[in-house]
């Protein structure tokens, strides 16, 4: 094999991954992620005074998060057993249709000043009960590649998450300057070019496999992963982890419009600052290094990095510096980009090939209930000390899931030297 295609994602996976899948798997989950942070610079511009109402803006993470959290388990239980191709599709045409609601909604003048905070919640929920996209990506990541290269495979659900994470914000805090349902209108129609592209170019990587509703849909499907130990413990610190960057994730708006006095785009510019951290780590640093140091290290090692980010951003209530606030930017962005790539792997290798749709709905379930209980939490602490109870609690919490991540590393490695 040649240097040069072995750079790209598509040489690192298995030979049996279908030409071009990969490609639209990427394009699949940018734009899932790009459509969620669309809205995050505008979240605090819906409110009025978000500081002394904090709830009203992290509460539109949590009706979304509750609503994936609900359908997410599901939908990668179809996946396992009607195939990832409809599922990916009917996804993106649900984002498609919360997205339309959500530009309509801030587009039109209501007299009832209730109106558009009740319609943006409902297009957070139809797009959250439709957005299976992820788990169901992953899922299909690992029917196409094999152990040794799954890490690097993920991955590219990482690079997508820094891509998305940083144009989404972007495009939402800059075309939000110009009409606040702009950014909804772009992230629909982006929804709808995925749909259509998973309908027309994405191979089936499952064999068709019918099986009756009521059987494939009970909860004793869930059972067996639920009963595996290791994989317990890995979806509870993924969901530690999660609640911990959503704190951040959903009071930052509101943060750097309190003490830095940013509005709309300046909090576009710096999610996209954070958005190039991911995709530099994510999209060149750990797809390098992982074949050196195996998951098990960068799990430990993400965060422990976002420990040390939370703290930088406490810091910055009280010396509101730009240089400050880049440096835990990037902290932060790098301790999730060694996680969450390394996780999907260790979910990957420690579950079968025919639970791993549940696996992963699983996962990206709890990830959503995270995000319904991380808000509640940023919300409640917000305005303690100085603004950053958030932060100072989202790291006591990464900072725990560092410690349970290397005490079950070395339980298992003990386990595994055992025979």
């Amino acid at each position: 094999m040649t240097s040069n295609p072995a750079e790209t994602p598509e040489a690192e996976v298995s030979a049996d991954a279908p030409k071009g899948a990969l490609g639209i798997i990427f394009l699949i989950v940018l734009i899932d992620l790009m459509g969620f942070g669309i809205i995050i610079p505008l979240l605090p511009f819906y409110i009025h005074d978000p500081e002394y109402n904090p709830m009203k803006v992290t509460l539109l993470f949590s009706v979304y998060s509750i609503c994936q959290f609900i359908g997410a388990p599901i939908l990668g239980a179809i996946s396992d057993r009607k195939g990832r191709k409809p599922v990916l599709a009917f996804s993106q045409l649900g984002s498609a249709v919360g997205y339309v609601l959500l530009g309509l909604a801030t587009q039109v003048h209501w007299q009832w000043g209730g109106m558009l905070l009740f319609l943006v919640y409902l297009s957070r929920i139809i797009d959250g009960f439709t957005g299976g996209n992820i788990s169901t990506a992953q899922a299909y990541i690992s029917d196409v590649t094999t152990p040794q290269n799954r890490s690097r495979a993920m991955a590219l659900i990482g690079i997508a998450f820094g891509v998305g994470f940083s144009a989404g914000p972007f495009l939402g805090g800059v075309l939000g300057q110009y009409s606040i349902s702009l950014p909804a209108y772009v992230a629909g129609a982006f929804s709808l070019l995925a749909a259509i592209l998973t309908f027309i170019r994405l191979p089936e990587s499952r064999t068709h496999n019918p099986v009756d509703v009521e059987v494939w849909l009970h909860p004793s499907q869930f059972a067996p992963v639920l009963r595996k130990p290791i994989l317990l413990q890995l979806l509870m610190m993924s969901f530690i982890t999660m609640a911990a960057f959503v704190m951040m994730e959903s009071t930052i708006g509101i943060f750097l419009k309190g003490h830095y006095h940013y509005g709309q785009r300046q909090v576009g510019w710096f999610f996209g600052f954070v958005g190039v951290v991911i995709l530099i780590v994510q999209g060149g640093i750990i797809r390098r290094i992982v074949k050196t140091v195996g998951d098990w290290p960068l799990a430990v090692l993400g965060p422990a990095l976002v420990t040390v980010g939370m703290g930088v951003y406490a810091v910055t209530a009280h010396w509101p510096l730009l240089w400050i606030l880049l440096v835990a930017g990037a902290i932060n962005a790098a301790g999730r980009s060694c996680q969450q790539p390394t996780l999907s792997a260790l979910l990957a290798r420690f579950s079968s090939r025919d639970e791993q749709g549940i696996v992963f709905g699983l996962s990206n379930g709890l990830s959503s209930l995270a995000r319904v209980f991380g808000p509640i939490v940023a919300g409640l602490t917000y305005r303690y000390l100085n603004n950053t109870g958030p932060f100072l609690t989202a790291g006591l919490l990464s900072g725990a899931g560092a410690i349970w991540t290397a005490v079950l590393w070395r339980n298992t490695a003990s386990a595994e030297a055992r025979g």
